[in-house]
């Protein structure tokens, strides 16, 4: 894969905040954020809708609404008149109307049209279950989708007859299934999903075209002459005994199938086994793209570009030189090559792809939020207009992802969403930060977030940040809760150990069955990197990180000292119970380790930060959200628990209704106030 390094954001320092800035940051500049996303250019490249996203205050949730961009004057008029439940915005391919969900009054998602000329928008669907993955056929009289069909749910026992007006206790939940649950929507519901279509000027029930007990997923293409639709699947008998993809809620191992429309008749075109998925027809039919890799079972394995003839034959691989991993594709107009999206070296980039591997840097400064958790991750989405504009969703160290265009060889921005809240906020500067690891020399990406006004005359406490995953990148871009930890008068950083990605296979795979390792010995250098530099107060070290990051705040307080305080949010303890407990647990245990449980139970528990526990003095937070399938609620409170037996200073924040990573907008402004409280608790008068 491609070893082109990211130079310019590497090298770049990026001083953040309006001079004019009277003021810091504060938690309920939460509900004056806004940000965009899924920015869908027309076909002609004269208009661009894209996603709202803002954190509303009446709610206590994140809301949508549609906006429009003329790209000629840069002038945005909403789509829709409210902000609710919405998205999947997709224009027609005569460019006449937009497709797209929106939440109904009963919280229903339904298909909504709205016609360019007339202003009028009307709901296509009247649907029981969520559609997903809309599509919009050639000609535009139809639209494809996946939608769940339900199924009677398994049973087992009798109960008595319930006498007229008794009140019993509800019935037993019944599950005899591997994957039977997903963080943030609980139990799966009993059922198979399957591809439909609708007739946008017919009206009627849409007309289902895959059945059986298996399920298919999107993103869908259909072939340029209607005749057929492009999906991923899983046909094998055993496909539910397979780890889940949580995000299609499908077995892992995918293949791309063709669907005819007609008669709903199924073809399997690939054949090594995936994940392969996002099927993409080429304008002139013959040839389809698709990502995905040949699975060898191990914890991270990049996701490659791969292209097929219509009917299957000639598989091949193409850019098998770019190390990185592809988050989407989309065929150029003229079908001669491809725009590809992927992160290299913490930054999200869209290139021009030939068919024989050669790239050409479109766009470097993708950006994208992590739901309501407001990180530093590489993220970001494009689109592309018949002539080769590109819109995307982009952003930087000093504002949240706003609607980008890259055309002609230049990038010009075309909204300015946060610009008054960011006039009157002073925010930190960020920089990047110089490392080698102490393990073997290697180079870690790192960065420092500096407080607002900060004065170089003086000393700073430091937080230490880690990210998730563990297989995910931080970049140099805004972080609302990093940017709070500055606004309170700390230096923050953050970096990517080894086990991040965008960095490569290799990279990647240095703690496959070893994580957490000299990850660690990564991060230490970090902070280490930060104090060489100066400003740090070394009396007043802090420690925090969320998820993969919090397995890591936990490793590290059982390995020194250093650290007055931390702060562990939905971390995962004990490898053993969390393989049996959470809702990836099958994933972990068949691709993140050699072995089960039960046959290397010693490698388990050696990598358990649990086991280290013996040695904790740091006062430790333990944070979790009480509807936490993911990280689940036994790993932290185990953790917790284990603490309070040791004597050790430890407080257990749980948050109702919470699931992993997913807090609502106050639910998050007083975590952060709470973790600042606790490092406060701890943090020398010197400092105060």
């Amino acid at each position: 894969m491609r070893l082109l390094m990211c130079g310019a954001v590497l090298a770049m320092t990026v001083t953040a905040g309006a001079q004019a800035a009277t003021r810091s940051l504060v938690p309920e500049d939460l509900f004056e954020m806004q940000w965009a996303s899924d920015p869908q250019i027309r076909g002609d490249g004269s208009e661009i809708v894209y996603v709202r996203s803002r954190n509303d205050v009446m709610t206590d949730s994140v809301v949508q609404s549609l906006w429009l961009v003329d790209v000629a004057s840069g002038t945005e008029t909403p789509l829709t008149r409210s902000a609710g439940h919405l998205g999947s915005p997709r224009w027609s391919p005569d460019g006449t109307r937009i497709a797209y969900l929106e939440a109904d009054a009963d919280g229903r998602m339904q298909i909504v049209v709205h016609w360019r000329r007339s202003g009028a928008t009307a709901v296509v669907t009247h649907l029981t279950e969520a559609p997903a993955d809309i599509a919009w056929s050639p000609d535009g009289k139809q639209i494809a989708f996946v939608m769940l069909e339900r199924t009677a749910p398994p049973s087992i026992g009798k109960a008595p007859s319930k006498p007229a007006g008794a009140h019993w206790a509800p019935g037993p939940q019944v599950i005899d299934e591997l994957n039977f649950r997903v963080d943030g929507a609980g139990l799966n519901p009993n059922g198979y999903r399957h591809l439909f279509v609708l007739s946008v000027e017919g009206g009627g029930m849409p007309r289902q075209l895959t059945f059986g007990p298996y399920s298919e997923s999107g993103p869908l293409a259909w072939s340029p002459d209607g005749r057929y639709l492009y999906c991923a699947g899983n046909r094998e008998p055993n496909w539910k005994r397979l780890p889940e993809d949580t995000a299609r809620h499908t077995a892992m191992e995918l293949s791309i199938f063709r669907v005819n429309v007609a008669d709903g008749t199924l073809a399997q075109l690939s054949h090594a086994l995936g994940p392969y998925h996002s099927p993409r027809v080429s304008p002139d039919g013959k040839q389809i793209a698709f990502l995905g890799f040949e699975e060898r079972h191990v914890a991270y394995q990049n996701v490659r570009l791969n292209v097929m003839e219509a009917d299957g034959s000639r598989p091949r691989v193409v850019g098998a030189g770019l190390d990185r991993a592809l988050g989407d594709v989309r065929w150029a107009p003229d079908g001669r090559g491809f725009y590809v999206q992927y992160d290299d070296h913490g930054a999200t980039k869209v290139a021009r792809m030939t068919m024989d591997g050669h790239l050409e840097t479109v766009a470097s400064n993708l950006a994208g939020m992590f739901g309501p958790v407001q990180l530093p991750y590489t993220g970001g989405s494009f689109s592309v207009s018949d002539k080769g504009a590109v819109a995307f969703s982009g952003g930087g160290a000093d504002e949240l992802p706003d609607v980008y265009l890259a055309k002609d060889g230049k990038t010009r921005r075309i909204t300015h969403l946060n610009a008054d809240l960011f006039a009157a906020a002073a925010i930190g500067k960020l920089s990047v930060l110089p490392v080698k690891s102490s393990v073997d020399g290697r180079e870690i990406d790192a960065w420092e977030l500096l407080p607002p006004n900060f004065d170089p005359a003086k000393k700073y406490p430091l937080i230490l940040e880690i990210h998730g995953g563990p297989y995910a990148s931080y970049g140099p871009f805004f972080s609302v809760e990093d940017q709070l930890y500055a606004a309170a008068g700390y230096i923050v950083v953050y970096g990517n150990p080894r086990g991040s990605t965008s960095y490569g296979e290799e990279f990647a795979n240095v703690i496959y069955n070893n994580y957490p390792s000299q990850d660690y010995d990564d991060l230490m250098s970090v902070v280490d990197a930060a104090i060489q530099r100066g400003n740090v107060d070394t009396d007043n070290l802090f420690v925090t990180g969320l998820s993969g990051g919090g397995v890591l705040t936990t490793w590290i307080v059982g390995k020194t000292h250093r650290f007055r305080a931390a702060a562990t949010q939905h971390p995962v303890v004990n490898w053993t119970s969390t393989i049996l407990t959470s809702d990836i647990g099958p994933v972990v245990g068949r691709d993140w380790f050699k072995h089960m449980p039960w046959e290397d139970p010693e490698t388990y528990w050696k990598l358990s930060p649990i086991s280290l526990i013996a040695n904790v003095t740091t006062p430790t937070m333990v944070i979790i959200g009480l509807d936490d399938l993911r990280t689940p609620v036994g790993e932290a409170e185990q953790y917790y628990q284990a603490l309070q037996l040791r004597g050790v200073p430890a407080l257990l924040y749980e948050v109702p209704g919470a699931a992993h990573v997913r807090l609502t907008p106050s639910q998050l402004a007083q975590q952060q106030s709470a973790i600042l409280e606790w490092f406060g608790r701890y943090r020398t008068s010197a400092t105060r």
